[in-house]
């Protein structure tokens, strides 16, 4: 068979499609070169910190998940990894000897101590033990044990003394520094009277008061036994002698009152029933009665302005017994 020639312009047509299809192919080409070429340049710019700053993203942010839990906050004011007060050796046998100024000490002294026992921190520290310069009983809160008396007591020596004259024996050093004192600056000797009183004669005490002044009066000038301060052998009634002595119902009205009321808590003594603070404690005021806390606790007493026990550690008020 003859084979037919192809027409001139067939094959034109033919060789510049060819031609067209080598010019795209081509340019493909280039522009794969070109960006591969590119992301090799910006990844060597971002390598090395060079590259201009990308433009900002116009796009809305997702935010991030809601929490599932509170973060558990760390307590920064002490020692993280220092034990509890109560569980330190040196209160542990501090409390065990009775030595009740070593305890204080290893609170940081008696603010430290006060607040100790105030934010819960010393569950070791029984506020209703008489044996201890912290104890505190009021209306709502009677010894343990209610017929508590104390281990030895002693009539302090170099100090008028009136009737039931008895102190604790550890205390009554305290109490001759103080009457010292008094004489070095002018305002006459302190004499103690009505200190230790054990249970049966609180007890008539608070029986007599009562018969005499009903039970509403008599109750805010005389505890009931287990109730009183003068059972645990580390409170007293004062009177001053200038050189003659007054009752001590009559100290408020004498020039040694103001000079005790200031510097009382320097022998670690207080006033423990202030005027203006009946509705606290649920007594009359008596400046005469005064109370033996440690010259600690009594520092931190009076810095901070302090006029009651109830006060001092943050216990309810006290103005009548529960029943």
């Amino acid at each position: 068979m003859e084979t037919m020639p192809v027409p001139a312009d067939t094959r034109r047509v033919t060789v510049v499609a060819l031609a067209a299809t080598c010019v795209v192919l081509l340019c493909v080409l280039v522009a794969c070169v070109l960006a591969v070429a590119g992301a090799l340049s910006r990844g060597g710019n971002a390598a090395e910190g060079a590259g201009p700053e990308p433009a900002a993203s116009t796009a809305v942010e997702t935010p991030p998940p809601a929490a599932t839990a509170l973060p558990v906050p760390v307590r920064t004011d002490a020692p993280q990894g220092e034990p509890a007060l109560c569980d330190r050796p040196e209160v542990q046998a501090a409390l065990a000897s009775g030595d009740d100024a070593g305890v204080i000490a290893a609170a940081g002294g008696g603010e430290g101590f006060r607040r100790a026992v105030v934010n819960g921190a010393a569950p070791c520290v029984n506020l209703r033990d008489p044996a201890r310069v912290w104890f505190v009983v009021n209306k709502t809160m009677p010894m343990e044990p209610i017929d508590y008396a104390p281990y030895d007591w002693v009539a302090p020596p170099g100090v008028p003394l009136g009737n039931l004259a008895a102190i604790r024996t550890d205390v009554a050093p305290s109490i001759q520094a103080m009457s010292d004192a008094g004489v070095a600056a002018g305002v006459g000797r302190i004499g103690v009277q009505n200190g230790y009183r054990g249970y049966s004669v609180q007890q008539r005490i608070h029986r007599d008061r009562v018969a005499q002044l009903g039970r509403e009066e008599g109750e805010r000038l005389a505890a009931r036994p287990g109730y009183s301060e003068h059972q645990s052998g580390i409170a007293m009634d004062v009177f001053g002698c200038t050189p003659g002595c007054s009752a001590p119902d009559a100290f408020g009205g004498t020039s040694t009152w103001p000079w005790v009321q200031e510097h009382a808590w320097e022998y670690g003594w207080i006033v423990r029933y202030e005027e203006g603070r009946t509705e606290i404690t649920g007594y009359t005021p008596e400046p005469w009665h005064l109370r033996f806390i440690g010259p600690e606790l009594a520092a931190a007493y009076h810095a901070g302005g302090y006029h009651s026990l109830e006060e001092f550690f943050e216990l309810p008020a006290a103005p009548a017994y529960v029943d």
